[in-house]
């Protein structure tokens, strides 16, 4: 279970994360841009990931490392070429069971819940629609491995999931609250960019970058601490 402050080095990492970022990732970034990869199935069908794992790293590379990478008037290739690639490798391991299914991701929450991220960096309330759904079956697991939750049945789970989920449930017993704290938060998170979706229909934040012409709605929301997640 990540600490507030691991979530944080990620998504408010600073100078010193994104410069390492840029150093390991961006050559590989800029080299999928040259060869002309063009969505998500071109990515699957090129690389062939063989396990979760490999899925996992897939979303990390095409969704967070570019916003590290690519900051201020350059974030438009996150939005514009990497996100819909994130988005396509996502609903691609999730139509796969990938979160769901491998007792690997499913019982360990951080991975598990990257696998959602780019639903919730969507403009398409339907994805956000999921997302929710999504996120709300991840905070039922962890509430389903506090004591008072123990009468769940799991008796058609191999032994490799019970493996998994023995240990997810030590860590999650070893700190009730915070457990608990941290699956509302991620669902709590995503209702909040959800809610930005269902007013505006797009993120007001991404306007300049995108060149999009703001109204005025949006910019009163944002003059007046509308949220823009980091920018």
């Amino acid at each position: 279970m990540p600490t507030t402050d691991e979530n944080k080095r990620w998504f408010f990492g600073g100078a010193d994360f994104d410069k390492l970022c840029v150093e390991r990732f961006a050559p590989t970034l800029e080299q999928l841009r040259r060869d002309g990869i063009k969505s998500g199935q071109d990515i699957i069908y090129a690389l062939q990931p063989n396990d979760s794992h490999d899925w996992l790293s897939l979303i990390l590379l095409l969704d967070q490392i570019p916003r590290n990478c690519y900051r201020g008037d350059s974030a438009d290739v996150v939005f514009n070429y990497f996100d819909p690639m994130a988005r396509e490798v996502a609903l691609t391991a999730i139509q796969r069971g990938i979160p769901e299914r491998c007792p690997e991701v499913r019982w360990r929450f951080a991975y598990r819940s990257w696998f959602y991220v780019p639903l919730m960096h969507s403009e398409d309330i339907s994805l956000h629609d999921l997302a929710v759904e999504k996120y709300e079956g991840l905070a039922r697991d962890v509430e389903s491995l506090l004591p008072s939750e123990m009468a769940v049945e799991w008796s058609d789970e191999s032994e490799v999931a019970h493996e998994y989920r023995a240990a997810a449930q030590r860590v999650v017993q070893a700190d009730e609250k915070a457990s608990s704290e941290y699956a509302q938060l991620s669902l709590g998170f995503e209702k909040r960019h959800w809610a930005i979706i269902k007013r505006f229909g797009r993120y007001p934040h991404r306007n300049r970058v995108m060149g999009r012409e703001t109204t005025d709605e949006e910019r009163d929301y944002l003059e007046n601490g509308g949220e823009t997640f980091g920018g």
